[in-house]
């Protein structure tokens, strides 16, 4: 698979220093890696930059997403039916380490996730792997 490369503006964190906001990354074959902030809380609020960073990233084009949610501390209802509602989503792998990510991705997934294909996973590139391997995403 190609090296993936950052996204420019994309600041590299100081070892231990928590980000500010989601770290964007464009991997080949029209995906992106937004790698959200640990102890952020997800609502209407962040899907909606979300959808604007993936705007300025991909223009009119659909891209596979691969969010990692590594610590996030919460997810709103409406944010869940906010970034399912995301047009320029061609899939969603949600990638995450700890039970509590599990939980809080599967709660993301649930429900409004139905329109594209959606999972979520522990390895990176088992996501990656999943995302070559559906039809018409990558």
């Amino acid at each position: 698979m190609p090296e993936a490369r950052a996204f420019p503006g994309a600041a590299l964190l100081q070892p231990g220093a928590p980000p500010a906001a989601a770290v964007f990354t464009v991997l080949p074959d029209l995906a992106v890696k937004a790698v959200l902030p640990p102890g952020v809380h997800l609502n209407e609020t962040a899907a909606a930059q979300l959808h604007r960073r993936l705007g300025e990233l991909a223009g009119d084009r659909r891209v596979a997403v691969v969010l990692e949610l590594t610590g996030v501390a919460s997810v709103t209802r409406a944010a869940r039916a906010a970034y399912a509602a995301i047009p320029s989503v061609s899939a969603w792998a949600i990638l995450g380490e700890s039970p509590v990510d599990r939980l809080l991705g599967h709660f993301l997934l649930g429900g409004e996730f139905s329109s594209v294909p959606a999972r979520y996973f522990t390895a990176e590139n088992d996501a990656l792997d999943w995302l070559s391997r559906v039809d018409h995403v990558l």
